[in-house]
């Protein structure tokens, strides 16, 4: 059974050793649901009683200390004052944990995941994400598992669906990862693209900032949205707003001498009548 599991976080946005309370956070919740609804689908415990408890129990994560160097994070898992019991499905649920650990340093959802699993998963690829360039899981008796943030994605852990069907996108590129060939875009309406596997990456790579096309194999979220193009192929196009943009400044003096002025001829007619109504109203 898995009694401690240790986190190295390499370069953070925080000072080497100390972690920020929203990082923590977000890495202490996602991983204590993760052990959790692990345990429970291993042991058939999903339901209420005294097995769920039990397995709770086990599944309870405790944070003993935040060390320097990198920032390494200490969890003990399980109850301090029980035995090392072999319970049925514990051992399965560990096997899993480091099998979940292991498919997000390769940035695949295993077959078997399910979706409140997956779901879990998810924020916690998040969470690493935002917490440290690369993170390395550690435990007694199991091969280290090192993560490398730019190469995981959220979205593997939602029900996508990858077509077979080549697709395009359009927007500006905001997003360069040589080392990952990944970019992303973003449309005139907010709406984000990520392009993976792009060809020619250091070319691309010149276009960021710029509106381009992009073509590639599609993938849906659940949906039906486009996320995401695989071996993507990218080109520069022109900025649909472009035209609409105004390329002279056009100073104050230039606006009012092509304004016209109030009309001398203008104004109401009023008969001699209706002025002297109108004098004797303002003075009455």
């Amino acid at each position: 059974m898995i009694k401690r599991i240790e986190m190295r976080l390499d370069g953070g946005s925080a000072p080497r050793g100390e972690i920020t309370v929203k990082d923590l956070n977000g890495i202490a919740a996602a991983l204590q649901e993760l052990v959790t609804r692990l345990g429970r689908e291993s042991t058939n415990a999903a339901g209420p009683g005294r097995s769920k408890q039990f397995v709770e129990e086990f599944a309870q994560l405790r944070l003993g200390s935040i060390e320097a160097g990198s920032t390494v994070l200490q969890f003990s898992k399980g109850p301090t004052e029980k035995l090392d019991l072999d319970l049925a499905g514990l051992a399965d649920a560990d096997d899993r944990l480091w099998e979940i650990l292991g498919a997000i340093g390769e940035d695949r959802r295993p077959d078997w995941t399910t979706e409140l699993i997956a779901d879990t998963v998810g924020r916690l690829v998040g969470a690493l994400r935002s917490a440290a360039r690369t993170t390395t899981f550690a435990t007694a008796g199991r091969a280290s598992i090192a993560i490398t943030s730019s190469m995981i994605h959220p979205e593997t852990w939602v029900a996508n669906h990858v077509t077979d069907e080549r697709m395009t996108a359009a927007g500006r590129l905001e997003k360069v990862d040589l080392r990952s060939h990944e970019f992303r875009l973003r449309d005139d309406v907010g709406h984000t693209v990520d392009l993976r596997q792009v060809v020619d990456d250091a070319g691309v790579a010149q276009l960021v900032g710029r509106w381009v096309a992009a073509e590639g194999t599609g993938v849906l979220n659940e949906f039906g949205r486009l996320i995401a193009l695989g071996e993507a192929i990218v080109s520069s196009v022109v900025d649909p707003a472009e035209q609409f943009v105004a390329t002279k400044v056009v100073s104050r003096e230039e606006i009012l001498a092509s304004a016209p002025g109030p009309d001398p001829d203008g104004g109401i007619e009023l008969t001699d009548e209706e002025f002297e109504e109108f004098m004797q109203a303002l003075h009455s």
